[in-house]
């Protein structure tokens, strides 16, 4: 069986690092724009393990959904999934933040923001109702979130000035992909808390590659938070970056 590490809601995620060559050199032949054509015995003899096991890899891979494979009479076409690719770039993220001079700068203070419970467009629902985004959260955060986000409006200048930092700083992401012949772009998140009360809310910041920069900001969570504690538009929470 793949090696794997258990997150909150009891499901499995799988390690990359298992088959984090494989991927690689899938990669390095084109496998993430378009299906390339392999064997086992040469993917195993790039990676430098059996046939046996090359095959069994990939068979694990298929099942974790970070690769596509379709059988030929004299091997296989493969391409990288959404997932498989998310898998990659979080790596290269965190060798970035490992090997590069701008990647070790630490986050010196806290970051918080506060803002105002507000009412959106009601986009967040429909996007966080995608499987090429609700598919890759779990791994990402530990959780997988309600369909839909909570804005916030950020009225003070501290917060403003905290969200550019954040802005800023390393964080995880989403990759973007194709659903229904639409494409969906890239989507970076930081790991947040929200302070409602006494309850300190595990919760995500989520900012579309795509969007400009405004003073309103997305949040996702386990739960709907205003029907589970009780909070509503013009109420003020404070959110801060783990």
């Amino acid at each position: 069986m793949a090696k794997s590490k258990k997150i909150n809601d009891n499901k499995e995620i799988i390690d990359v690092f298992n088959y984090f060559k494989i991927l690689l050199e899938i990669g390095k032949m084109g496998g993430i724009r378009r299906p390339i054509f392999s064997t086992t015995s040469e993917l195993g003899t790039l990676v430098g393990i059996s046939q046996q096991s090359a095959s069994r890899k990939l068979t694990e891979m298929e099942n974790a959904n970070l690769i596509i494979r379709n059988y030929k009479q004299r091997g296989n076409t493969i391409k990288i999934t959404p997932e498989g690719i998310a898998s990659l770039e979080r790596v290269f993220t965190d060798l970035w933040m490992i090997l590069t001079v701008e990647g070790r700068k630490p986050v010196l203070e806290r970051i918080t923001l506060k803002g105002k419970i507000c009412t959106g467009m009601g986009e967040g629902a429909y996007y966080m109702s995608r499987k090429g985004y609700l598919n890759q959260f779990p791994s990402l955060l530990g959780f997988t979130p309600f369909h839909g986000t909570l804005n916030l409006q950020l009225l003070e200048e501290s917060s403003l000035k905290n969200f550019e930092r954040l802005l800023r700083s390393p964080s995880k992401f989403i990759t973007e992909f194709t659903e229904g012949g639409r494409r969906f772009g890239k989507v970076f998140v930081w790991p947040t808390y929200l302070l409602i009360g006494e309850n300190k809310v595990n919760s995500a910041l989520i900012h579309p590659d795509r969007t400009h920069h405004n003073n309103q900001i997305e949040l996702i969570a386990e739960e709907h938070i205003k029907s589970e504690y009780r909070v509503k538009d013009g109420d003020t929470l404070e959110v801060v970056l783990q």
